[in-house]
């Protein structure tokens, strides 16, 4: 694959963007652009999502997970000195994986997992109607604590009373 920096000056070039007006962009320079553009300097992972907002492109036109850019950006994050910079982080990875090789198998996987949830999903519903009301209940029962247990439903169920003391807060 090809550098930040060669990358950089092709997707400026093929939006007809001088350096000048893709610094403005983003808040930059010129002069920073063209350091990118020659490799004379390395931006952070922000700037890098900046630029890559500005051209309108992925993320990962500009680097890949292996860039020195992305390692940096790891080291920081494994720091934990930067806890503003988590979703930046976050995004800027899944924008790289997923636009990367792997990102449709990634993708399929996820469709293929939520067609078979589907499925299940039928396969309860279609054994509870044909229960008696005891088996009902059981299964009912069952779900219920699979349910609970589940960090989804707990947090669902930590969103909902949040919101609903913050209400009671606002109405007192």
């Amino acid at each position: 694959m090809s550098t930040f920096s060669e990358n950089l000056k092709l997707q400026r070039q093929k939006k007809n963007l001088s350096q000048e007006e893709l610094g403005k962009l983003i808040g930059v320079t010129g002069v920073t652009i063209m350091r990118y553009e020659k490799g004379l300097r390395e931006p952070k992972l922000e700037t890098v999502k900046a630029l890559a907002n500005s051209l309108k492109i992925p993320v990962a036109e500009l680097i890949d997970i292996n860039s020195p850019i992305v390692s940096k950006a790891t080291n920081r994050f494994i720091s934990g000195k930067n806890p503003e910079e988590i979703d930046l982080y976050g995004d800027a990875v899944e924008d790289i994986v997923m636009n990367s090789s792997i990102g449709p198998v990634i993708n399929d996987y996820q469709t293929s997992i939520a067609k078979l949830n589907a499925l299940r999903l039928e396969m309860i519903c279609f054994c509870y109607e044909n229960l008696n009301d005891v088996d009902r209940e059981t299964l009912y029962n069952y779900a219920r604590q699979l349910l609970e247990s589940s960090s989804q439903y707990k947090e669902a169920v930590q969103e909902y009373e949040d919101k609903f003391s913050d209400e009671n807060l606002t109405t007192e």
